[in-house]
């Protein structure tokens, strides 16, 4: 028997990835229907608002072709088609909810410092390159349609195929490098009124150093499942950009971004204590401001472009000077305040009415089974957590889903690199060894980047990020692990087995539920119906892609013929749940209930 210590610390920071063109007065018809408790400037804040995410020069974007043809990457309908939503019609901008451009100064970043003519300058936002990247409502906007309406719902998990995206943006820098052609044109675009051949060798080296960038993030992500629309392993994408941050030139530890999860919904999420599926963050105030929050969502924006420079313990001031980070602290702080104004969306008028009768006798059904762990806003204390946490080790068989956003988020270790020796809270705690937990790297790293912000915060954000208290949990096999599979298996036993409290998954209040389809933590079920039969009989597959809304199953059109659904989900390898696509678990005696009780269940829900 050998066993391999793993130093975990309890607490994290992380988030923290075809739609039809809609006119400008079915944009604002959907608006209007669900104000959600913002008004205007809220909205137009959090569909735009910079983050401090940095993906490419806004003017590389809008020059860029897509990999196979001469069409442009950026063409609105180029990218609703993995998922995004359309900007309102009367927006000159035409970029998709969520995708916003960052314009700050670059002289003290490394990776999206990049020069491609002569005089060019980053000493100031006004002179500094604008840069596309992406906010919190890139993934946490929803839009659904029935009967050809579209209806907005704020905060409701969005449809993004965000690994397509990304994926699909790199095969065209690499593209665009590769063909001569291409690269005229795309030279000629971005350096119109300076296209010199100095500048074309500088735009060159740029344009080299992003796609090495990109292809070193992608390696590190790289996983035999396929997220597709609805989902994404944002975990497993944060980890990895610490690590590619961290800089340590041997070989890396590679753990793959293999367990992609849905969009939480954010309504209410001020009530919650614990926050993420597995409760790893934790909402902490200190007055009027929130520091937990703010190092969740700093976590965020590393994982999704934003950029980070740590430097080595010992380096004069780091304790006091933090790490340099593109991370836009005062607009997080703001982004905040907007999601704890939003409302849950009632179930909309333009749907069939509910039939109260039923509700009824669902309501009675959801207090007998259903209510201990998902607490309706009478069963709600002011001031008290409102979620749940259910632990895998203590989870009957029937109930246990999918493990393994929960599992990778403990076990991953890495390489530490210029974070080694650094201490795990940067400013007290134990030094960083040569190999650690990615866990606990992200949250050393998370409390540097705030160091950093100093200005932009108040020092006690940096402090007050999470617990300190490192158990020390013990992986134990029968035999030692020597291939990938015998090591997963290793982690798949730990992981069932031990009791600690970032092995669970959240059960939460849920209000607006209707609109937050797919379902379970991994999107792994279409509809509300389905997540309340037995485990063998959902679906084992369905399609996505679609904002066709069905409001009797409650959920997304699933059938392979609904417009737009272009990805089919597969829950099964064979005749063997498949891992992180699994929809087994969360049966809590549904699969004992009458189809009428289950019928009944699901008209209640539509009533939170």
């Amino acid at each position: 028997m050998r066993a391999t210590r793993l130093n975990v610390l309890a607490g994290v920071a992380s988030t923290l990835v075809a739609s039809a063109m809609i006119s400008g007065c079915m944009y604002y018809r959907a608006e209007a229907e669900y104000a959600q408790g913002w008004s205007a400037a809220d909205r137009n804040g959090w569909y735009y608002g910079t983050q401090g995410s940095r993906l490419i020069p806004y003017a590389w974007f809008q020059a860029l072709e897509q990999a196979d043809s001469a069409a442009m990457f950026a063409d609105e309908r180029h990218l609703l088609g993995y998922g995004y939503i359309a900007a309102a019609a009367d927006r000159p901008n035409r970029l998709p909810v969520g995708f916003a451009i960052d314009r700050q100064p670059d002289d003290n970043l490394k990776v999206t410092k990049l020069r491609w003519y002569a005089g060019q300058r980053g000493d100031s936002a006004q002179r500094a390159e604008p840069w596309l990247g992406f906010n919190c409502s890139a993934c946490h906007t929803a839009e659904i349609r029935y009967q050809g309406q579209p209806i907005r719902v704020d905060g409701g998990p969005g449809l993004g195929d965000f690994d397509a995206l990304v994926g699909d943006l790199d095969r065209a820098l690499v593209a665009t490098r590769d063909d001569p052609q291409k690269w005229d044109r795309f030279a000629a675009r971005v350096l119109a009124g300076k296209d010199t051949p100095q500048n074309r060798d500088a735009l060159r080296q740029a344009f080299d150093t992003l796609i090495g960038w990109q292809q070193k993030t992608a390696n590190l992500n790289r996983s035999p499942v396929r997220a597709g629309f609805a989902r994404v392993d944002a975990f497993g994408h944060i980890y990895n950009k610490i690590v590619l941050f961290a800089d340590d030139p041997a070989q890396p530890i590679v753990n793959p971004a293999d367990a992609p999860v849905s969009y939480p919904f954010l309504w209410n999420i001020n009530k919650q204590k614990q926050v993420q599926w597995n409760g790893a963050a934790e909402n902490a105030r200190l007055g009027n401001f929130d520091y937990g929050a703010m190092g969740r969502n700093t976590g965020e924006v590393l994982g999704v472009f934003g950029e980070l420079l740590p430097v080595q313990a010992g380096s004069p001031g780091q304790p006091l000077a933090g790490f340099r980070s593109s991370v836009n602290a005062a607009n997080l702080e703001g982004l905040e305040r907007v999601v704890a104004k939003l409302q849950p969306p009632p179930w909309p008028a333009s749907f069939p009415p509910i039939d109260q009768a039923k509700a009824a006798r669902g309501r009675e059904l959801f207090v007998q089974h259903c209510v201990a762990c998902h607490r309706t806003p009478d069963r709600q204390v002011p001031g008290k957590p409102t979620e749940v946490m259910v632990p895998f080790h203590s989870a009957r068989p029937e109930n246990l889903t999918d493990i393994w956003m929960a599992c990778n988020a403990l076990t991953y270790e890495s390489r530490t690199g210029l974070l080694r020796n650094t201490k795990d809270g940067f400013v007290s705690g134990e030094a960083l060894p040569a190999v650690a937990p990615v866990v606990t790297m992200l949250a050393t790293s998370v409390k540097g980047a705030l160091v950093g912000k100093k200005g932009q915060i108040v020092a006690t954000a940096a402090g007050g990020f999470l617990g300190l208290n490192r158990p020390i949990v013990v992986f134990q096999g029968d035999v030692v692990p020597t291939t990938p599979e015998q090591v997963r298996e290793g982690r798949r036993a730990f992981c069932t087995t031990t009791d600690h409290r970032l092995l669970a998954y959240k059960a939460r209040p849920l209000e607006g539920i209707w609109a937050t389809a797919p379902y379970l933590h991994n999107g792994s079920v279409p509809t509300l119906y389905h997540l309340l039969l037995p485990a063998d009989q959902r679906p084992r597959s369905f399609h996505l892609g679609t904002r066709d809304y069905d409001p009797r199953y409650v959920g997304y059109d699933w059938r392979p013929e609904a417009p737009g659904n272009s990805f089919r989900f597969d829950a099964y390898d064979g005749s063997r749940p498949r891992d992180a696509n699994a929809n087994v678990g969360h049966d809590y005696g549904a699969s004992a209930m009458s189809d009428a009780d289950r019928w009944a269940l699901v008209e209640y829900l539509k009533t939170l």
